[in-house]
């Protein structure tokens, strides 16, 4: 499990996933929920479930507790892998690579939503949360660099 690897080097962690273990702490409670409650309406590959049933981890899948699974797509989104490298990194097949990566970015957007961290995805978007923002007072320190 790439996880358990990666939790015992904090520099490894962070520059596998890009995020630390103090903030992967914080928003795995956020991907659990978001997790079971779309896996309880729909496939992993997105197709609808014909009823709504409870979702159950089995011992034997491949990517077998949440902190794996938040890693993965984390590591895949911050690394930009080819798929069949991922697949080899975390011990599965491309196929699975696949219906993962897609199927834990729609519940890896849910739980930055619920957590309120999604990032703006349009120019209105981000003067919007900005206003809101600056309406405490607060100070913003951005650091960026423009390509």
């Amino acid at each position: 499990m790439k996880y358990q690897e990666w939790k015992n080097k904090q520099n490894r962690f962070i520059a596998m996933t890009g995020c630390n273990e103090a903030v992967f702490d914080k928003l795995l409670p956020y991907f659990a929920e978001a997790h079971d409650e779309y896996l309880a309406k729909y496939h992993l590959n997105g197709r609808r479930r014909s009823g709504y049933r409870q979702y159950v981890m089995y011992k034997n899948a491949p990517l077998p507790c949440m902190e794996e699974r938040l890693a993965f797509i984390l590591s895949y989104l911050k690394l930009n892998p080819l798929q069949e490298q991922h697949a080899d990194l975390f011990g599965i097949e491309q196929n699975q690579c696949y219906e993962f990566v897609h199927g834990f970015r729609v519940i890896l957007d849910k739980a930055l939503s619920s957590a309120d961290c999604m990032p703006a995805q349009t120019y209105k978007d981000l003067q919007i949360r900005l206003l809101d923002f600056f309406k405490d007072e607060k100070i913003l320190l951005h650091d960026g660099t423009e390509r």
